[in-house]
């Protein structure tokens, strides 16, 4: 990770740190589940808080951190000099055709869902969730998922069962689930606005089997356990 040259200081200890274990949740980057949700500062003015200690104990073991992905935030908008939304938007949202995505600090449109909490408070999250994205926008993102892009994020930068494979979100009274299933020919996309079910994985514990059920490909309840 090229922490000097994106301007983040860090302890010297984060100077071996690479992409690859940013992408996969194994930097060693400290949780701070609950400061992320102080709002005030961006991604990049909070991030250097985490890095002014050698990366902790976890390094090399999966173990999510929102911080590995606002650092990968930074990092997009580094290499295309670009801010991350508008570099979102034209790598990834307009070949799709997904024109509704929008950032939590440019406050809600009409459009959305209500947020009971205020999505200000997602303020320092940056490439780790501050977007807001329609579900079938996030299901037309994961059905032009190729090959190649699944050399680039795999396990344990993504979560695998026996159906397939997908990503969960949780934050309070908010809830999401994206999975593919069949190879990538049926994608699902589900967010509940509410504490039922009170994790993402929850909405995925429900959703996937019941989709599969249709499909006729039905294995039990969900096993995200590692491979």
């Amino acid at each position: 990770m090229p922490w000097a040259d994106m301007g983040i200081p860090t302890h010297p200890d984060w100077a071996g740190v690479t992409v690859r274990e940013v992408l996969d949740h194994t930097s060693g980057m400290p949780v701070a589940r609950s400061s992320w949700f102080d709002g005030g500062i961006d991604c990049g003015a909070f991030l250097p808080s985490l890095l002014d200690r050698p990366p902790t104990e976890t390094r090399g073991r999966w173990t999510y951190s929102n911080g590995n992905y606002c650092a990968l935030g930074l990092l997009v908008g580094h290499h295309t000099w670009l801010p991350l939304d508008q570099a979102a938007q034209s790598i990834l949202f307009d070949p799709i055709g997904a024109s509704g995505v929008h950032l939590t600090t440019d406050g809600q449109l009409p459009t959305d869902v209500g947020y009971r909490l205020g999505v200000e408070r997602l303020a320092r999250l940056g490439g780790a969730g501050t977007f807001i994205v329609s579900t079938d926008d996030v299901a037309a993102m994961l059905a032009g998922v190729t090959a190649a892009d699944l050399e680039v994020l795999r396990f344990p930068g993504l979560l695998i069962d026996q159906y397939g494979w997908g990503h969960t979100g949780s934050i309070d009274s908010a809830v999401a689930c994206a999975w593919i299933l069949e190879g990538g020919r049926t994608v699902v996309a589900a967010t509940v606005a509410g504490r039922t079910p009170s994790t993402g994985g929850g909405v995925c514990d429900r959703v996937v089997p019941a989709v599969a059920g249709d499909l006729g490909i039905s294995q039990g309840r969900p096993d995200r356990s590692p491979p």
